[in-house]
């Protein structure tokens, strides 16, 4: 009988890192997705990364200025690990092949928006970094020896035995459903824009991973609080809706709608 691995459901750019840094330590896992490795709402994440790597600034202004712009909402614990981390993860992002836009002087380039009180917003290919960085992690994702990929692979719900959860029922694209022991399981599954009549949000993002933890008896915490991305294209017929990038308003836009 094949050991239990940890299985991580989905293939954003959560899921990628989380079987990449599992998998670097020596631990064999499984990556399911219901669609394609590439096909994530990461991969539509235009805006850039935030980041104190810039001159005169750090990571507690960094964690200043996202508290004030949450209005006292955020989780003080939930920013500190956030804004402190941030450099770190980005140097390893570099070390995996990721290549962020730089600047003449071989710098990156670190882009001023809203909010944000210092530049510190870092892009790869202009406009198109959350592609770049799940091209960069699916191929270190697909090469990896120890990660094995089930693309096309729906999680259907999750397997208990007694107060825990030993495993996930998958249905293929083709073919039989079959449970999927697994030592831990990670819900990876992304945002839940189609829930909505308007979103920004690819068509993969379903809300699975709610649907799977509340079918266990997870307590879902703080669904209300859902980030609508604050520009877009309503266009008719159109699903999802065209995303206008944060970076237009941080370089001094002014955005209308039809009355002007």
């Amino acid at each position: 009988m094949t050991t239990p691995r940890p299985v991580i459901v989905g293939t954003g750019i959560a899921g990628l890192w989380t079987a990449w840094r599992l998998a670097s330590e020596g631990q064999a896992t499984v990556v399911v997705t219901k669609e394609s490795l590439a096909d994530s709402a990461s991969a539509w994440a235009q805006g850039g990364i935030a980041v104190a790597l810039g001159p005169g600034d750090s990571p507690s202004q960094h964690a200043a200025d996202t508290l004030a712009a949450s209005d006292g909402l955020a989780d003080p614990e939930a920013v500190r690990i956030l804004t402190s981390e941030g450099p770190s993860r980005v140097y390893e992002l570099l070390a995996l092949g990721a290549r962020f836009d730089r600047g003449p002087d071989g710098r990156l380039r670190l882009g001023l928006e809203a909010a944000h009180t210092r530049p510190r917003i870092i892009h790869a290919g202009g406009d198109r970094t959350g592609a770049a960085l799940i091209g960069c992690l699916a191929q270190v994702v697909r090469c990896h020896p120890l990660i094995e990929l089930l693309e096309h692979t729906e999680v259907v719900r999750l397997v208990e035995e007694g107060d825990r959860v030993t495993g996930v029922a998958v249905l293929p694209g083709s073919g039989a459903g079959y449970v999927l022991r697994a030592s831990a399981v990670v819900l990876a599954t992304g945002g839940v824009g189609q829930l909505y009549a308007v979103t920004t949000n690819p068509r993969v993002a379903t809300a699975d991973g709610w649907a799977l933890a509340h079918q266990v008896g997870a307590q879902l915490r703080d669904i209300e609080f859902l980030q609508f991305h604050p520009t877009a294209l309503k266009l008719p017929g159109v699903n999802p809706a065209p995303l206008v990038s944060e970076a237009v308003r941080g370089a001094g836009a002014l955005l209308v709608d039809r009355t002007g």
